[in-house]
């Protein structure tokens, strides 16, 4: 263990992030539709695959595809996570 190096991330140290975390931590409405989206679709899954129903299991997958779109739009729409511009590291 002695001949390991303290540095986690580069042999010059580690970096603090240029930009500070979001404070809602993604409790958005985007971030809860999705959420609960995906974990209804998930039962419809679970429930439609235990039982053998395939409208079921099939209703589930299109409940997910749903939410993934609505969720996507109502981010795109501004009720989301706002995007972080990302710097290349090429500049460095």
């Amino acid at each position: 263990m002695a001949d390991k190096d303290l540095t986690l991330v580069s042999p010059g140290g580690d970096r603090i992030p240029d930009v500070a975390p979001f404070h809602n931590e993604g409790k958005t409405p985007a971030g809860w539709v999705m959420a609960f989206g995906l974990m209804f679709a998930a039962l419809l899954v679970g429930i439609g695959l235990i039982a053998h129903i395939p409208g079921v299991w099939i209703a589930g997958a299109a409940v997910g595809a749903i939410s993934l779109i609505v969720s996507g739009a109502m981010r795109a729409a501004g009720l989301g996570q706002p995007p972080v511009a990302v710097q290349s590291r090429a500049a460095e």
